[in-house]
């Protein structure tokens, strides 16, 4: 009888415990919401970027012998990350993030480049609707952020008119304030250069590289797609193009970069000739940025 006794009991300490440490946790929506709700964590080029990641928690940083230095965040698939590239006003918010390497080459200049993998969607695989949302919604928010075609100054000036036949030749788009239709966006997604959309962008000194790939289909359709952002400042850019640019006086650099940019015109134009003979329209309007400013 006391053994049964004693049984019950048991039971019932057990079963308490068990109610309160239940009910100490917080319900699995709760912690989703919490997630999603979660603060992006804010990026800065320059030396307010060393700042930047010695502030979170998931930062490594690694030096290698050459000089460069390396900073990155990794964010787990059940908790992909959220990155405010700050930039002014046209700071640009990313998000389901897996990895971010910020990367300096001279320490007076802090974080030069960022290098950025992430999904096009929260899910890893999802329908070929839900993907072309995905990029939808980011194209708006880079349009709304007010990152710009960036041509690169050797390369031909290509018209929009010729903007889906440009990408499906060269994988790069050149009006990024086109959004392709869903049919297009099939027909490029299954037949352009490695299944993939490159964008070049410019905004307030920064260049970025983007490249949308779709990277898998399952048997049942869905798709699995990687978005691939390279970002710089546009100094370090220029000023890689120079040899010994940082060893030069102000004079010497101004006069370095503007015979790099004659150079880059007479090849350009070469190319442009050679555009028009395969049928494309040259934009005559297009003006290059101003980026000297952030260059001396």
């Amino acid at each position: 009888m006391m053994e049964r006794f004693n049984r019950i009991i048991y039971f019932i300490v057990s079963l308490l415990i068990s109610l309160l440490v239940t009910a100490c946790q917080p319900a699995p929506k709760k912690l989703e919401k919490n997630s999603m709700n979660q603060p992006p964590y804010s990026l800065h080029f320059g030396p307010q970027g060393f700042k930047d990641f010695a502030q979170h928690q998931l930062n490594r940083s690694e030096s290698h012998p050459s000089g460069a230095g390396f900073k990155e965040l990794d964010f787990t698939p059940s908790n992909l990350g959220k990155i405010k590239i700050e930039n002014g006003e046209n700071s640009l918010l990313i998000d389901h993030i897996f990895s971010v390497l910020g990367t300096s080459f001279n320490s007076e200049d802090g974080i030069e480049k960022l290098r950025i993998n992430s999904g096009l969607n929260k899910e890893e695989f999802v329908t070929a609707v839900y993907a072309y949302q995905g990029y939808v919604e980011l194209m708006k928010r880079i349009n709304q952020a007010g990152w710009k075609n960036y041509f690169i100054k050797g390369t031909p000036r290509i018209a929009k008119e010729n903007n889906l036949r440009y990408l499906m030749e060269s994988g790069y788009v050149i009006d990024p304030g086109y959004i392709f239709s869903y049919e297009e966006w099939q027909k490029i997604i299954s037949e352009s250069v490695g299944n993939s959309i490159g964008y070049r962008l410019y905004a307030n000194g920064i260049f970025v590289s983007i490249r949308l790939k779709q990277t898998k289909k399952t048997q049942d359709n869905k798709e699995q797609y990687i978005v691939r952002y390279a970002f710089g400042t546009i100094r370090y850019i220029q000023r890689n193009m120079i040899s010994d640019a940082y060893k030069m006086p102000p004079q010497e650099l101004e006069h370095a970069f503007k015979q790099e940019v004659l150079r880059a015109k007479k090849s350009r134009e070469i190319d442009e000739k050679e555009a028009i003979k395969n049928g494309y329209r040259i934009d005559q309007d297009y003006v290059d940025p101003d980026v000297w400013p952030f260059v001396k």
